[in-house]
């Protein structure tokens, strides 16, 4: 009698779909832990291969193919972005593709002219961009052979506080960059909610779960073929969603850019026109986050560290805005971000601009309350290569940067 209830039990437990479930779910895991430690190319999971092409993603995609390291990179947000792309299309006269646009032709030709040398940039300016997003671009990618002379970082106060940001794990450029590399050292300072704490840990001992977005890719990639066999689709990359559609999804879906997307224009003869976009940064602005500006220092002190132990000098810039954008911040908040971003940039022997003076950035050259337009990018520019030039120590890195040939 008793030999015969343990078969039972076990016929009843296979007959339970939970059970039988949750089994099929841990052969999997194992399954796919197995085929990536041992036959990595069953599986070929990759980063690089993404059902949703996120700025971040093109910028990436673009470094890896890179022969060797760029003389100078450029980090910074959409206030970095705006004067990148229409300081090109300004200077060059031609439109900038941004999904493709990654380097500063402009600062090229400025250095060239001041320093007699030749010099390679890189540009990682993209939107949302925070120091925390920043710190892992560089502790990523910024390394080994691929370790640049010299850091320009233009920042500002919504790069340390930011109402509309969960945490530091919650951006487009933080959750992608967690494929491409480990960031596991700083699990605690970068996520928020009991939530996103959680799905770290579960994405750490999940392989289905950490790798959903390679599922995902997958299943994009068997969608498209389908639509192309059963439909006589042929172009299915470019994304034709009129713009308005594509902000609303934004809001809800991951970012997703098609190779022709967005095309940054030269600058018209007339004036540009001027929204000031006061709304959005009084949500962004509207309190206080002591907690959440300690954090975002603490990373800048990271990535000063780091670079200051790999030799590459950094120049910070402290990026031009309207004395409207600058009036919405929390009393005494603006004082109080250039005093303790000076004291650590002065602690690790780093380059300090205070770019935000009204009478070198007016209004005219700005399209919003904080991005430059396309004159506005092509001054930034001319502006920056004069301070660097001025500054002895800075200047004889620059110099050594570049290539006499």
């Amino acid at each position: 009698m008793q030999g015969e209830k343990a078969p039972n039990k076990l016929k009843v437990l296979m007959s339970s779909y939970a059970i039988c479930a949750a089994l099929l779910l841990l052969s999997i895991d194992l399954g796919g832990r197995l085929l990536t430690q041992y036959a990595p190319q069953v599986l070929s999971l990759s980063p690089f291969k993404a059902a949703n092409r996120s700025w971040v993603w093109w910028n990436v995609r673009d470094f890896n193919e890179l022969k060797s390291a760029p003389d100078i990179v450029l980090l910074g947000s959409s206030l970095m972005m705006a004067p990148l792309h229409g300081g090109d299309a300004a200077h060059l006269n031609l439109p900038q593709n941004v999904a493709f646009h990654h380097h500063s032709q402009l600062l090229e030709d400025l250095l060239k002219e001041k320093f007699g040398r030749t010099y390679r940039t890189f540009a990682f300016a993209l939107g949302g961009e925070m120091v925390s997003d920043a710190y892992v671009i560089a502790h990523t990618l910024l390394k080994d052979d691929r370790k640049p002379k010299v850091i320009i970082y233009g920042i500002a106060p919504r790069d340390f506080m930011d109402s509309a940001l969960p945490s530091a794990s919650s951006t487009e450029i933080f959750k992608y960059m967690d494929r491409v590399g480990d960031l596991s050292e700083i699990d605690k300072e970068s996520a928020g909610s009991p939530w996103e704490q959680g799905e770290k840990r579960l994405s750490k001992v999940s392989f289905t779960y950490r790798h959903r977005p390679d599922f995902l890719y997958v299943q994009h990639r068997w969608a498209k073929e389908l639509f192309r066999k059963l439909l006589g689709y042929e172009e299915l990359d470019q994304v034709r969603s009129p713009l308005h559609v594509r902000k609303q999804a934004f809001l809800e879906l991951p970012e997703d850019f098609g190779p022709t997307s967005l095309f940054v224009t030269p600058p018209p003869v007339i004036a540009e026109p001027y929204k000031a976009n006061l709304e959005e940064y009084k949500f962004r602005y509207r309190k206080l986050n002591l907690k959440q500006f300690n954090s975002q220092l603490a990373f800048l002190e990271r990535l000063l560290a780091m670079a200051e132990d790999d030799d590459t000098r950094v120049v910070i810039i402290n990026m031009p805005l309207t004395t409207d954008n600058v009036a919405l911040m929390p009393a005494g908040f603006y004082q109080s971000y250039l005093e303790q971003v000076n004291g650590i940039v002065k602690k690790h022997q780093a380059l300090f601009l205070d770019l935000n003076d009204p009478t070198l950035f007016p209004q005219k050259y700005f399209t919003d309350s904080v991005h430059l337009n396309g004159r506005g990018g092509q001054h930034f520019f001319e502006v920056l290569a004069d301070r660097l030039k001025q500054d002895q120590q800075t200047a004889a890195v620059i110099e050594k940067a570049g290539n006499t040939k």
